[in-house]
């Protein structure tokens, strides 16, 4: 091989590995496509699931599902814990009193068909947006509205209007609506670490008069603040907290209130002995770190693998217990 063809091949490859390189990095600075087709909330939350697929989760003995879920799953064939792989929602306070309004996107494995039969079955309303079909489902006194987006997506809200729903279908339609999507994603992803398969995003108002925890605790310090949580695994639990703040000083009083917080919390976990004595949750906590950089107040903590495994074989546990007849009654 010529010298000539040699340094050839190598720019061949250089520029290749710079295409690639510029791909990931632009690709890796926005949002995820789901999360760019939610309409504005005070709170994104984001969960890429396929990792957990290859963990063996499989409860020993079958589990109980609730009725409604079951006919769900029968009609469908879709079961979350095996065929979701990503879920984006958006959440936001009408205030006045109402309830919360949310939006989501599901997407996974599942039959498009079987799916839009069972939600016609469901649905008190249709109506023909663009080339999809939105489902107005009537639940618990509220609207929800699902949409089949594509073969492996879902939108759903329960907000009081169409719009948002509609909004979302042409977001999908048209990739140029989406832009960065909400204002939340947009300017605060950045500060997602790489590689987090879930994180969450939220703008935590004032409150005047917000409720206080027991024994004199409060979270008042995190009023009128925005906040980026994000969690990584690499066989423990990493949690990365930034909170944001109008100003130096107010991340230093977060930082320094949230210290405070945490003394005293380890203080009464010690005096009343509730799991005080337990070893993976002591190094849980003992874990966490504060610190506060310019307007910001960063919390990191760990969480290890044996903490992790007795928090699921709770929740199984408690799920368990929750599904089995109560005495006296028929199941």
């Amino acid at each position: 091989m010529t010298s000539r063809r040699k340094l050839l091949i190598a720019s061949f490859l250089l520029a290749t590995t710079v295409v690639i390189a510029f791909v990931v990095l632009h690709r890796s600075s926005k949002p995820p496509d789901i999360v760019r087709l939610l309409p504005e909330g005070e709170l994104l939350l984001y969960g890429n699931l396929y990792p957990l697929h290859f963990f063996d989760v499989k409860p020993v003995s079958p589990p109980q599902r609730d009725p409604e879920y079951q006919e769900f799953v029968t009609e469908t064939g879709i079961e979350f814990e095996r065929d979701l792989t990503e879920v984006a929602m958006s959440r936001r306070d009408p205030g006045n009193g109402a309830d919360t309004e949310s939006s989501e996107v599901f997407v996974g494995h599942f039959d498009p068909a079987r799916l839009g039969k069972y939600l016609q079955k469901l649905a008190s309303a249709t109506e023909k947006y663009a080339d999809k079909t939105v489902f107005a489902i009537i639940h618990e006194g509220h609207t929800i509205r699902v949409c089949i987006l594509s073969d492996s997506q879902v939108a759903v809200t329960n907000m009081a209007s169409a719009e948002p729903i509609h909004g979302m279908v042409d977001k999908f339609r048209n990739s140029a609506l989406a832009a960065q999507g909400p204002y939340l994603a947009a300017a605060y992803y950045r500060y997602v670490p790489f590689g987090s398969p879930a994180w969450m995003v939220y703008r935590l108002p004032s409150q005047p008069g917000a409720a206080q925890l027991p024994d004199g605790l409060s979270f008042d310090f995190l009023q009128n603040t925005t906040g980026v949580v994000s969690l990584r695994y690499s066989g423990s639990l990493h949690l990365k907290a930034e909170v944001f703040t109008e100003s130096e000083a107010d991340a230093r009083e977060v930082a320094e209130s949230a210290h405070n917080f945490l003394s005293l919390y380890r203080s009464i976990a010690q005096s009343v002995g509730a799991r005080g004595a337990d070893k993976d949750v002591k190094k849980a906590f003992d874990s966490i770190q504060i610190e506060q950089k310019e307007n910001r107040a960063i919390f990191t903590a760990t969480v290890p693998p044996a903490f992790l495994k007795k928090i699921a074989s709770e929740a199984q546990t408690a799920t368990q217990g929750a599904d089995q007849p109560k005495p006296g009654k028929r199941p």
